[in-house]
């Protein structure tokens, strides 16, 4: 009997002295029966060039077309995300209401009160399947829920546990139109793991922007780069802050002239629980 106390006393106090294990798991997800406040704020300036044969000039700035042409815009939006009961197939439905949106020039693209309903998939991921405002066109709900789609597509990541010092890589394609054409462009994001306090873990990430276009004549080149920070709330499952810098630099030539197209762009988001 004595023994086996002994055995007993020894195998707790070997338990206890076991090291925590490092870091967390890496695991976004949005949960059935939450309401998410998010707050987003995105401004972009961009500058156009040009320069061609004389008679070329000339017809640009008879159309008044400024060279260059500077253009900037600054949003921000406050939106509401609900999700419903959980399902047998574990989706759930979603509705994101658009509670306050404001830009620099009074202009709101997207009224208050717009509602864009859809599920939240098998993966906990959103999926937005349509929009609903008196004040938006056919066309600018669909352009709505597909730039909806890639923004939460930009908080997917594979599950993985990480610590302190760990890097992560992903890579997502984007397509961009540009003159009658379109460029196949991929994105990718290195993210390093620099703390983690308190379940909130905290990344630097870079990215690289890569351009091909569809159209193989030579008459399109582009470059990007970004550089932001990331938090993730580890007990709420979520990218609770999010801010990103990029720049991107193009050129584009025509028959009697070219445009050097230069865009600077912020971004930044935060999500909580209400």
């Amino acid at each position: 009997m004595r023994k086996t106390t002994a055995f007993l006393l020894l195998l707790i106090s070997f338990s206890c002295k076991q090291p925590k294990p490092e870091g967390f798991t890496l695991n976004v997800q949005f949960q059935p029966e939450k309401t998410y406040r998010i707050s987003t704020i995105r401004g972009t300036e961009t500058v156009i060039t040009y320069s061609g044969e004389g008679f070329a000039m000339k017809k640009l700035k008879s159309m008044k077309v400024q060279n260059p042409t500077i253009s900037s815009v600054k949003t921000k939006t406050d939106t509401e995300l609900d999700t419903g009961f959980a399902t047998s197939d574990s989706t759930c439905s979603l509705k994101l209401t658009y509670i306050k949106t404001m830009s620099l020039d009074g202009k709101n693209n997207i009224p208050e009160g717009t509602v864009v309903t859809g599920e939240v998939n098998a993966n906990h991921q959103p999926v937005f399947q349509s929009a609903q405002s008196p004040e938006l066109g056919i066309d600018q709900r669909i352009s709505l829920i597909q730039n909806l789609q890639k923004s939460f597509e930009q908080f997917q990541f594979p599950v993985q546990h990480l610590k302190v010092g760990d890097t992560l890589s992903v890579k997502r394609p984007v397509v961009m139109a540009m003159e009658g054409s379109e460029i196949d462009m991929v994105v990718e994001s290195n993210y390093k793991l620099m703390s983690l306090e308190k379940g909130l873990a905290n990344f630097e990430f870079t990215q690289n922007y890569t351009m091909t276009p569809r159209r193989m004549d030579n008459s399109f080149t582009g470059t990007g780069t970004g550089k932001g920070q990331m938090t993730y709330d580890a007990g709420k499952m979520l990218i609770s802050d999010y801010s990103l810098k990029t720049e991107l630099t193009m050129n584009k030539k025509l028959d009697y002239f070219e445009f050097d197209l230069k865009t600077t762009s912020e971004f930044s988001q935060s999500i909580n629980l209400k």
